[in-house]
Order: C-alpha cells, then structure tokens, then sequence
C-alpha cells in the first residue's frame, strides 16, 4: 500500500488556499490540514482545520512544533491593510507581516519536520512592479527579470525560503499567477464575487446589468482550481524544483467580456453601454443585500462586505475606461518556462468565469 502524504496548506480560507484545500482533500494519498484565522467557507471534505493567527508567533510555534509528520507545504497566506489595499503593497510594515507569517510557519515546521520534501508559495506581478505606478514594466514579464526598485515581501519571502534551503534535501517553488478567480468568503482580492454580487443587486432592482463603455484593460486571469492542479504537480515534478514560475489560464481576457457572461449565468438582461463607476452603482443597491440572503435562503451573510472582505476596493477596474498605454501593464506574462517543465494545462476564459459563478449558486452564496 503506497505511503500517505501529508501536506500543510497555509491560508486555507482563500482562493487559492481553499482551492488547494479541495484539491487535495479529494486525491488518494494526501491527508491534509488547512491553517487559517477563519474556518473556510467551502465544504472541508476530508480535511482538518486548525484557526491561527499565522502573526501570532507564540501559537504557531506550539501548533506548528506538533507537525513533525508534515512533508509538504502549500503557503498560500497574505496579509492585506484594510483601510487601503493599494497603499499596503508599499507599505513597510506590511512587507515585514507577510515575511514574518512565512517565518512564522516554516521555521517551527522545518525545525521538526521528519522528512519535509517541498514547498510552494503563491506570489504574483506585484513581483514585477506593476503595483508601482511609475515604474515602467518590460512586457513581458518573464520570470528572470530583474527585480524592481525598493522593497517588496515576496522578495523578502523568496530570499527566506532560499537561504533556508541551501544544502538541504527539500525543495521550494514560486507561483506568479495573475488576477485570481475562484470562490472564497471574504477574499482580500477576489474580483468575481464583486461583479457577480453587483449583478444580483441590479437583479433584484429589476434592472438590467449595464455594459460598461469605454477601453477594456486586458488581464490574465488564474483560475485556483488550475493554481491548485499546478501546486499538486510541484509536490513531485523535479522541473518544478527550486524554480519560480508565471501562471494563467493561457489566454487573454478584456475585463468588460465578463460582463455578458455573468448576466447570462444569473438569468438577467444585458444593458446598453454606459460608463459608470461600479462601487457608486453598488452603493445604490447593497441595501437590498439582506433582502436578497432571505428571499433566497442563501448560505451567505447578511453583511455583504463579509463576503466582499478587502475585494471592493479593487473593483473600479471592472468598469474603468483604461487609458491605451495601460491596457497591458499587467496583463502579459509569459508561461513558456512553465510549459517547459512540464505543466501544460489550460482553461477558457470564459468557461472560468461560468463555472465560478454556478459554483457559487451551488454553495448558496447567490441566487440560482
């Protein structure tokens, strides 16, 4: 009988996290245990959750000394400022709480860890710069660019996790995804459930879902589900091991071609185009949020920002009208070295956006 494996999945509540969760939880083989402050929203299955505030050093080194049996990792955790998501990616003491809760897990774990064999960390452009408005981004962004100017966490993370593994047996790999779709309450970025609760709003408003006018920035979405398959194929690939990769879905997506997809997938009518702002437009209806959780028995707070979490802050790209010389700035990685190694999977934009969107009916987050 092949030996168990047993795989830690820190930050198991988020999109990526919770993907991983599902993932593993329904492999042969795999025993698993999810790590975060709040229980995940979506179905367990056979895996074990433990709550803990992965800054709490204290705590996590008495959870994380206990897993001696561990030999893998997924780190798929971030720490996010709640009062402006955009300042924080900057921001000095955010930098040093996302390494401090890399450290906080992996130094207990690999301290006791018996046979620890690899570990993946989730990253993304932000590694490229495209969070810095000034700083001009070579397009492509391939993974051997040089690193942007000033400080950045998952520079101080990838550095960590380096060191740490030098001259040891256990391997390290980086994922670089673009804009994450999946499914998650209260995700600090999860563009889908914005728009896809903006809909439901209008919906129950009897209004259509208007189109937005305008330049639509080009993005490359990652789905978590593919995220997930990859962090599988990194446990054992040798391709994968010590290396950084971008990954996509393999394709480009116009941010306001979802649009039509969602109001087909919540049964409503597509309005004419019109420019607007989408967190004013929400601001009109999310009053009728409660409403809509009772009327439909849904499975969600009536507090719509729990499920939104940090997610609205970032939700005016929906309906932007993106100047020319930014319609690319961070939609345009390439995912050769991926292929390369071994990884070839793929999925269409638009079947993404879908079958999200019925996951969430499914799980009574929105109306069906």
């Amino acid at each position: 009988m092949p030996e168990r494996k047993r795989i830690l999945i820190a930050g198991a509540s988020g999109l990526v996290g919770g993907a991983a969760l599902s993932r593993f939880a329904n492999r042969a083989g795999w025993d698993v245990i999810g790590v975060s402050r709040r229980k995940p929203w979506i179905p367990l299955g056979n895996a074990v959750h433990i709550s803990v505030d992965l800054l709490d050093r204290g705590a996590c080194n008495e959870i994380f000394k206990r897993m001696s049996d561990v030999g893998y990792l997924v780190f798929a955790a971030l720490n996010e400022r709640d009062d402006d998501i955009f300042a924080g990616w900057r921001d000095a003491r955010q930098i040093a709480k996302n390494e401090a809760m890399l450290r906080n897990v992996f130094d207990p774990l690999i301290s006791v860890a018996r046979d620890f064999r690899q570990v993946s960390i989730l990253h993304g452009g932000k590694a490229y710069g495209v969070h810095l408005p000034d700083y001009k981004v070579k397009l492509p962004m391939y993974e051997d660019a040089p690193r942007h100017p000033g400080d950045n966490f998952y520079y101080r993370q990838h550095d960590y996790i380096a060191e740490k593994q030098l001259g040891a047996p256990w391997s390290w790999t980086i994922f670089r995804p673009g804009p994450i779709f999946g499914v998650a309450f209260g995700a600090n970025m999860s563009p889908l459930i914005v728009l896809a609760i903006f809909a439901a709003l209008l919906k129950e408003a009897g209004r259509d879902l208007p189109m937005p006018e305008g330049r639509s920035e080009l993005i490359e979405p990652s789905d978590a589900d593919l995220i997930a398959e990859a962090l599988e194929w990194a446990t054992e690939a040798s391709g994968a091991r010590n290396e950084v990769f971008n990954i996509n879905n393999g394709d480009l997506l116009s941010r306001h071609d979802a649009f039509p997809i969602v109001a087909r997938c919540m049964g409503m009518k597509l309005g004419p185009e019109r420019r607007y702002d989408i967190q004013e437009e929400l601001s009109q209806v999310i009053g009728l949020w409660p409403g809509i959780v009772k009327k439909h028995n849904l499975n969600a707070p009536t507090d719509v920002r729990e499920l939104f979490g940090n997610s609205l802050q970032t939700a005016r790209g929906w309906t932007a009208d993106t100047p020319p010389e930014h319609i690319l700035r961070a939609g345009y990685s390439s995912n050769i070295k991926l292929r390369q190694a071994g990884f070839h999977a793929c999925i269409d934009n638009r079947v993404m956006i879908e079958k999200h969107i019925r996951r969430m009916q499914q799980l009574r987050m929105l109306p069906a």
